[in-house]
This record gives structure tokens, sequence and C-alpha cells, in this order.
């Protein structure tokens, strides 16, 4: 089991689903499932954060309806450009938005997903993209099977075909990634270093794309740029790590409590030999 460093609970600004994660440039970039703004952190002082706003408005409180409004943004991919695309997870067809940040957040652009997700739909009926990294020229995205079907997988998509609104899709692949505790595991994000994947996946007691159900342990996973899986490895984590990033040495996530009221955290690992 891999033991973790607790680095930063992200109390200022509060934020308690976090679920996507990017280092870039000794800054971590964070964004949670039910908040309409990015986190910036220090890699060296996280405790100077600042917000980047993604969507305008405001989400309400109260649970049940911060849920049926909530973006859903679920993972963070850092672009050859230099750019951020945010991506959502299209569990439910309003949650198809997805947010380029450009110039550390002096410029936002929505992007569009529900073209490429009306085709997913096709092969996932139970959508719920959590995780993405980039291979040549194709954004690859994580499908987390945390439904009745669980339909854990990955697609290839064309990234400069999705950021112009087009449509191109080189392959998909399904996988069993087993149990932990009784509970089926299933993506929560992914990440590349050193020539491999490394990717989240939790166990969750719930067969919904939407409600939550008891966190039951995670992994980190590794695999190689085919998508052939190496191997797991559990994590000695008391929530779901969500958001997923690394650098030449370890490996960082940030957590989701399921809890309005408990902030989320970000915790380091060393990354395991491969």
């Amino acid at each position: 089991m891999i033991k973790l460093t607790n680095l930063h609970t992200f109390t200022d600004p509060f934020v308690a689903a976090a679920s996507g994660l990017v280092l870039n440039n000794d800054q971590f970039y964070l964004v949670a499932d039910d908040e309409l703004f990015a986190v910036v952190v220090d890699k060296k002082n996280p405790e100077q954060g600042k917000t980047i706003t993604l969507f305008s408005g405001a989400l309400a409180e109260e649970k049940k309806l911060r849920k049926q409004t909530k973006p859903d943004l679920e993972s963070m991919v850092l672009l050859p450009s230099g750019d951020l695309l945010c991506i959502p997870s299209g569990s439910e067809k309003h949650r198809s938005t997805g947010v380029l940040i450009k110039g550390e957040g002096s410029e936002i652009k929505l992007v569009d997903f529900s073209r490429l997700y009306s085709e997913l739909r096709k092969t996932f009926s139970e959508l719920n993209i959590e995780g993405a990294v980039i291979v040549d020229e194709w954004l690859r995205l994580f499908q987390r099977g945390n439904g009745k079907k669980q339909q854990n997988g990955t697609v290839n998509v064309n990234l400069k075909d999705l950021l112009q609104d087009k449509i191109t899709i080189s392959f998909v692949k399904h996988y069993e990634l087993g149990k932990q505790n009784g509970a089926n595991l299933s993506f929560t994000d992914a990440t590349i270093a050193k020539d491999k994947i490394y990717f989240l996946a939790v166990a969750e007691d719930c067969e919904s794309t939407y409600l939550d159900g008891e966190f039951k342990g995670s992994v980190l996973g590794t695999m190689d740029l085919k998508g052939n899986l190496l191997r797991l490895e559990a994590l000695d984590l008391k929530y779901k790590p969500e958001g997923l990033c690394t650098d030449n040495e370890y490996f960082y996530v940030v957590t989701d409590a399921d809890d309005r009221s408990t902030p989320a955290k970000l915790f380091q690992g060393k990354l395991p030999k491969t």
C-alpha cells in the first residue's frame, strides 16, 4: 500500500469536491466538480492561492440543488500549447460544457462537448468521463464505470478536431479493474509521466453515475501508452482521490469526501518503480 503525505487543505479558497489536477511551472491548477472557478496554488507555498472564474453566476448551497446545476468538470489536462482544458463528465446531458484556460487565466473559452458525448453514449450508455491524457495528437478520455453496467474504458479523440467542434474517434478500449473491499474499481483520473500512464481508480459502493456511495478504497494504476495494464497498487487514503498529476519523482492527488463541509486535500506520494 502506498503511503501519502498531506501537503495542503483547500480552506482558502474553500473547495470540497476536488476533481481535476495539473502541475505546470510549479503551480497546481485544480478544478472541482461543483464550483464555477479553478484554483491555483504554488507548489512551494500552497497557502498562497487564487481563483480563476470559469463560469458566471452562482450555485446554490443546498446539496440537491447544487448537484442538479453544477457544471461537473471532472478532469483537467495540459495541452501542448500550454493551455489547460477542463473536461466535463457528460453524466447528464447538461454536463457537457468544458473550459479552455488560456494564458494562465487571462482568457477563458467555453468548449462544447455535447456532439462528442452524444456519439460516445452509443458505446457508453452510462457516460461519465473522469480523466484525460494527451498521447500524440489524441486526447484519451477515461470513462468511469461506476454505473450498473460497469463500463470502464478509454477512447481516443483527435484534439485539434475537438477544439474545432469536429469529431474524430480512433479507438475505444474496455477495462476490467476488479474489486477492492467488495466494491468495483472505476477510473477517476489519469496522467502521463516517464512514458507511462498513471491513473486513479476508486471503489465506491454504488451503481450510479449520479449518486455517491460509500468509499471502499482506491488504487494508483499504471499502463503503457498503448493502454495495456501493468499494475495496481492500493492507496492509503480516507477519502476518494479524484484528481492526479505527477512530476519526475512524485505523484499528487486531490480528494473529494462527498461532504460539502469537508475541504479537499492535496496529497503527495512516491511514484512506483516500473
